[in-house]
């Protein structure tokens, strides 16, 4: 069954049915703030780290899927039906194949995930409605470009309503610490702009604005979805409006409605905005900058240009279409967003777990030397101050761990001690060693210096995860050496934990000693 194509020329994966089996995910974001976002507008936003910096929630695994997300809802204030952008919360009954106009009380939808942006599209009604959603290149704001158009010769009255759900930040919290996150975390409204803090982390701020200003808004959850409901049938959506009320404690959100009147044909947008950072230190020149719409599409043209870039820097051409596709688009987007983010951030593993893996980014690295230069130098220097003096290579690390110049949170009282672990404590022993993983860092630096030209690059100094200083060069031989010291009586090498794949899992240097 097809449930959409590749349209090579846009760079896009065109949805044509959204009633897809599984999530169909795209990655947004190229620096700090990360959207990791399905098919039907469902996922989730994180800073920096997707473990301790989650700005938006998301119930993985959930039933119905993809729950919640970044939603925009549409309300016919005319006869009070409603329906969303994307095919999802809502739900509408979908359009027969074929029928682009419906006019049976069905809907049209389409999602687009392209490269850094993902846009939805539904008509219904004789509305046509489009959602674009994606991450400018120099600022933490996720931004949605709504665009209304009136398909029909009568004057349409909207209400349009944008919906993020807060995260408690440290998924630790928000999934298992309600006592605490419940009663520490507060919003407050101000000029247009939700803003969401968490009183144990004064540091931690999100912010949901709007490019107008809202006619009626909603900061706690439970006063926009309403009781016994979820994000199909919210009850300020049904009824048109918000409480505009905000409170410490309890779940927050972001909820913007804003009052539309479309003449025949006309287009109207409307921008709505999800941040980082304070109202005040971010969010007011955030909703100023992005409320102009040809900064929105500067912007848009400016990521296009930036992944354009990373694709001319190699492009294939050979007689299969689908290879040059695969290759010069999806390939490439697939390992650029897995250097960026790690595998640690996704609809499988959604933070649960914090840094790197060893062998995969080992792994990650050697496909964008070429087009992310940068950020493969700064992922090997993760892999080199997590290898021990051993040789072998730390299985699961948080790269900060072993940086000097690593960001550290300032101290605050809690009442949750999470106590602090020791260096030593993050070394973990020959038992719980992977034979292959600090193997993956020889072709990897190799890989690196051929791309790059850097021989200089092997003299560097850097440290192991003990701290005792090494050449690059001597790393690379630690790592082989571990691996010929590491042998049977037989000569044959040995399989310790968890090889490769992770499906060999011998322990032999736990059976050895």
């Amino acid at each position: 069954m097809r449930y959409g194509h590749f349209d090579t020329a846009a760079d896009e994966y065109v949805v044509e049915r959204p009633d897809v089996p599984v999530s169909w995910t795209n990655y947004l974001g190229t620096k700090n703030l990360c959207t990791v976002l399905s098919h039907n507008a469902g996922g989730y936003s994180y800073y920096k780290s997707s473990q301790y910096g989650r700005i938006s929630r998301f119930r993985q695994n959930g039933v119905p899927l993809d729950r919640p997300g970044h939603y925009v809802y549409l309300r016919d204030d005319a006869d009070g039906d409603y329906w969303s952008v994307s095919w999802q919360p809502v739900g509408k009954p979908l359009a027969a194949d074929g029928d682009a106009d419906p006019a049976d009380g069905t809907a049209r939808y389409t999602t687009r995930h392209g490269l850094g942006y993902s846009t939805f599209e539904s008509r219904y009604k004789g509305i046509d409605a489009q959602q674009t959603i994606f991450i400018p290149l120099d600022d933490d704001v996720e931004v949605w470009d709504v665009r209304l158009t009136n398909t029909t010769d009568e004057v349409r009255e909207l209400t349009v309503a944008g919906y993020v759900e807060f995260s408690f930040h440290t998924i630790t919290i928000d999934n298992q610490n309600l006592q605490m996150s419940l009663y520490a975390s507060g919003s407050s409204y101000e000029d247009g702009i939700i803003e969401y803090d968490f009183y144990y982390e004064p540091w931690t701020f999100h912010w949901f604005g709007s490019s107008e200003t809202p006619s009626s808004y909603d900061s706690l959850r439970d006063n926009f979805i309403g009781a016994y409901r979820d994000e199909s049938n919210p009850i300020a959506v049904e009824r048109g409006e918000g409480t505009d009320r905000s409170a410490t404690t309890q779940n927050h959100c972001g909820a913007l409605q804003h009052k539309i009147t479309l003449q025949p044909g006309e287009t109207k947008r409307l921008v709505y905005m999800l941040g980082y950072g304070s109202r005040d230190a971010a969010g007011r020149e955030m909703q100023a900058k992005y409320a102009d719409v040809a900064t929105v599409d500067a912007e848009r043209a400016r990521l296009r240009a930036y992944w354009t870039a990373k694709q001319d820097t190699l492009r294939i051409r050979t007689p299969h279409e689908g290879m040059n596709t695969m290759i010069n688009t999806w390939t490439l987007l697939q390992a650029e967003t897995c250097v960026v983010w790690s595998r640690f951030a996704s609809f499988v593993e959604v933070g649960g777990r914090a840094g790197l893996g060893y062998r995969d980014t080992a792994q990650d690295v050697m496909s964008v030397i070429h087009t992310n230069p940068t950020k493969t130098r700064q992922r090997i220097v993760e892999l080199l101050r997590a290898q021990t003096q051993a040789g072998y290579g730390l299985h699961l690390f948080d790269p900060k761990s072993f940086d000097p110049d690593a960001e550290k949170l300032p101290d605050v009282p809690s009442p949750t001690i999470v106590p602090t672990p020791s260096l030593d404590d993050l070394i973990h022993g020959l038992e719980d060693t992977c034979s292959d993983d600090h193997l993956w860092l020889v072709p990897s630096v190799v890989e690196y210096v051929k791309e790059t030209g850097r021989l200089d690059f092997l003299d560097e100094v850097i440290p192991f995860a003990e701290g005792e200083p090494a050449t690059v060069y001597e790393h690379l031989t630690r790592a082989l050496d571990f691996s010929t010291q590491q042998v049977g009586e037989n000569g044959v090498a040995l399989g310790l934990r968890a090889d490769w794949n992770d499906c060999l899992n011998l322990g032999a240097a736990r059976r050895r000693s």
